[in-house]
């Protein structure tokens, strides 16, 4: 998509990225979740002001692509959240493309500039964690080279969804 750019956000963004986060995850997997559990992760992950932290952290990346001034999709890089050995690596914690956007490498571009960033950074391993039914995405992290290491449960509420841990070296 020529017309597609792609820049890092900054506070200014957070409350069009914090409704963009929303929104795709919502459409996405907000069909599994009891209304509470999800309206409970939504406010702990998915506000202006956590979105705005998390942009303020200077290891913490938020990746934007951008048709105009509307997000089309986006990713999330930092630190990495799970029980794994974490020396030199970092996290892929997002990687979201509107409908609009799907199949147009969009994804592809967030991914290339996501793992240039960590290896800018110096990290030897990029991990990510995918939901175990989501085939479409296992799909796209596996042409990357991801490999499956292993399991977690990720909460949404009161829910542990069962997550595959994968894992690429850098």
């Amino acid at each position: 998509m020529s017309d597609v750019k792609y820049r890092d956000a900054d506070a200014a963004d957070a409350e069009a990225l914090a409704a963009f986060a929303e929104r795709t995850f919502t459409e996405t997997f907000g069909h599994l979740y009891p209304p509470e559990d999800l309206t409970s992760y939504v406010e702990a992950k998915y506000r202006a002001r956590v979105v705005a932290g998390e942009i303020a952290e200077p290891e913490t990346r938020y990746r934007l692509a951008l048709r105009g001034d509307s997000i089309i999709g986006y990713c999330k890089v930092g630190v990495v959240d799970m029980e794994v050995d974490a020396t030199d690596a970092l996290e892929l914690h997002r990687l979201y493309v509107d409908s609009s956007a799907k199949g147009a490498g969009v994804a592809q571009a967030l991914m290339d500039e996501a793992l240039a960033w960590a290896r800018g950074k110096g990290a030897k391993r990029m991990y990510l964690s995918v939901w175990e039914n989501n085939t479409r995405a296992q799909a796209f992290y596996r042409r990357y080279g991801f490999e499956h290491v292993g399991e977690h449960k990720f909460m949404v509420g009161r829910v542990a969804d069962r997550d595959f841990i994968w894992r690429l070296t850098l």
